[in-house]
This record gives C-alpha cells, sequence and structure tokens, in this order.
C-alpha cells in the first residue's frame, strides 16, 4: 500500500474518530444560565411613578391616576432550575395623583395591587421575565451585578379591567448589600 494511501486512511480514521466527539458535544441541550446570582433584596433608590389604568369609566382601557412606588424585589432560587427564580414583590405608594379621564370626578374603578404579590420569573444571561398570566400581570427587565430594571404591565379582568404599568425600563432597582 503505498505511504499517502496509507496517511489519507488514518487521517480520515482520526477525523472520523473526532467528528464522533464533536456530534456527541453537540447534540447536548445547552440552556443559556444566568450571568449574574440574583438571590438577595432588590430596591428602587427613588420612587417610580406606575399610572394606573382601567376600562371603569368608558369602554376602552385608560388611565386614570399615578402614584409614586418604592418597590422591593426579594429573590430566591427555585431548587433544581437554575433559570427560574421566586419573587416577593413588596410596595408603597405615596403622592397618588388623578389624571384627566372619561371618569371626570367619580370613581376611578381602580383597586390598588396588594402588597406583597408571590411571583415566579425566568431568567436567560442578563435578562428577566415574569409572565403571570393568570392575574396579568408582567415584568420585562435586565440585570448586571447589582443593577435592574425593566419595565412593568399589570391588566386583569374580573368584572371590569384595571391594573398598573410603568414607563419602559423605569422600574429600577438596586442589590442591597
Amino acid at each position: 500500500m503505498p505511504r499517502y494511501r496509507m496517511a489519507l486512511i488514518t487521517a480520515m480514521s482520526l477525523l472520523a474518530m473526532g467528528g464522533c466527539n464533536i456530534a456527541e458535544k453537540t447534540t447536548g441541550t445547552s440552556t443559556l444560565t444566568p450571568a449574574r446570582n440574583l438571590v438577595g433584596t432588590w430596591k428602587t433608590t427613588f420612587p417610580v411613578v406606575f399610572t394606573y389604568q382601567t376600562d371603569f369609566c368608558s369602554s376602552q382601557k385608560e388611565a386614570v391616576a399615578a402614584a409614586d412606588w418604592n418597590v422591593t424585589f426579594t429573590i430566591t432560587q427555585v431548587s433544581g432550575d437554575e433559570s427560574k427564580v421566586n419573587v416577593q414583590m413588596t410596595y408603597t405608594s405615596a403622592n397618588y395623583r388623578r389624571v384627566a379621564s372619561n371618569c371626570g370626578t367619580g370613581s376611578t374603578g381602580y383597586v390598588p395591587l396588594v402588597s406583597p404579590q408571590f411571583l415566579a420569573a425566568t431568567i436567560s444571561s442578563s435578562a428577566i421575565t415574569i409572565n403571570d398570566t393568570r392575574n396579568g400581570q408582567s415584568f420585562s427587565g435586565s440585570f448586571t451585578t447589582d443593577l435592574m430594571e425593566g419595565t412593568w404591565v399589570h391588566w386583569e379582568c374580573i368584572i371590569y379591567c384595571m391594573g398598573e404599568y410603568t414607563g419602559t425600563n423605569q422600574l429600577k432597582l438596586v442589590r442591597q448589600k
């Protein structure tokens, strides 16, 4: 057998064996894991404007009031799944003010959100998402080691619909040491 042919067979054998190892390594499932550990307490450093909305006074969703909220997220890890965390969201509100709406000077129909709220979140790399469709609550945000920001939206319907929301990425929280 000529020398070049032996070298070719040897090279092809090595490539085939190496290819199997590569194929085995790439066929496993991989998930994007969080870049940082979120477990702990996160708080706003300044009040965030939450706009209250209802369809109580008209057939459409409309802003009826606003208040400034101080928010705390207490985050705990879900056992056995590094991409899931539990979030206990507590808040206090101040500076309630009405905004022009179809409600006029009557009731706005907004019923305050109970504090605390117990939520489940999914984290991936540097993103955090709460999507509680049962209660119409969502939070979509991002985080670094000590900073988190995102957008809160709550819209649920019982007899009529109501909820609250923040501006895009206006809910900013800082990890507490």
